[in-house]
């Protein structure tokens, strides 16, 4: 078993509990950490996932167009899951308002839990070729660790959900690399399946982003403060993941 990255799967969940951490401590501004989740879930699959599939695709010869195509379905997917499970319509004295349901959340948050575990995988597969490689993919998962702990913890508070139920979730986000890690020590993922895999959690990051916090984030802070924040979670990914090669 490769120590290497097992070690470093376990940075990666001291990062995301730590950005799950201040996410819970100042839930109060809810509007601006929701502003900057969103502004990193929607970066995340643009300077991130859907560059490294493209590049995956075009070693193994698989079509760009499907991946794209696995993008919106991943995007449907979620729209769909949280529209019909997750959101009630109810009468509220004349009229008709929507409730959000607290299955959302767990729904998002999921996703976001299966990547981390897809993640941690990374890490182990890449020491599996060189250790450069392992260590270039644990600095790029350790980068946006921080900030996935912080989105957990917005989109599950988003849905309803308990501050408990909450860091019940970032728990299970921060062990899901350590898991990915370990598993890779035995078993390895054919690119194959991987170059499919990863454009259908960009399209959910997508939906989360774009769809759901934003919109919320505007609800709750004034345009101009929430833009900031959003475009400043934007600007990180595109600074880690371009200047910083990672």
């Amino acid at each position: 078993m490769n120590l290497y990255a097992i070690v470093l799967s376990v940075v990666t969940f001291s990062a995301t509990l730590l950005g799950g951490f201040v996410a819970a401590r100042y839930r109060h501004r809810f509007g601006i950490i929701a502003a900057f989740a969103g502004g990193v879930l929607v970066a995340v699959p643009i300077f991130n996932l859907l560059p490294a599939t493209l590049g995956l695709a075009a070693q193994i010869n698989a079509s760009a167009a499907n991946i794209f195509y696995v993008t919106g379905l991943g995007f449907i997917f979620l729209y769909i899951m949280e529209r019909f499970f997750s959101v009630r319509r109810v009468l509220v004295g004349d009229s008709w308002k929507n409730i959000r349901h607290s299955q959302g959340g767990w729904l998002g948050a999921g996703e976001l839990s299966a990547h981390s575990f897809v993640d941690g995988f990374a890490i182990g597969i890449g020491f599996h070729f060189t250790f450069h490689a392992g260590v270039i993919v644990s600095l790029a998962v350790i980068a946006h660790d921080f900030p996935d702990g912080i989105n957990i913890v917005t989109v599950m508070l988003h849905s309803g959900n308990t501050l408990k139920s909450s860091l019940r979730m970032l728990l299970l986000d921060a062990v899901a690399p350590v898991l990915g890690a370990i598993l890779s020590q035995f078993v390895t993922l054919s690119p194959e399946y991987l170059v499919y895999l990863l454009p259908f959690f960009a399209g959910g990051f997508l939906y989360l982003g774009a769809s759901d916090l934003l919109p919320a984030a505007h609800e709750e802070t004034p345009p101009a403060v929430a833009f900031a924040f959003s475009l400043g979670g934007f600007l990180l990914i595109f600074i880690l993941t371009r200047f910083l090669n990672i």
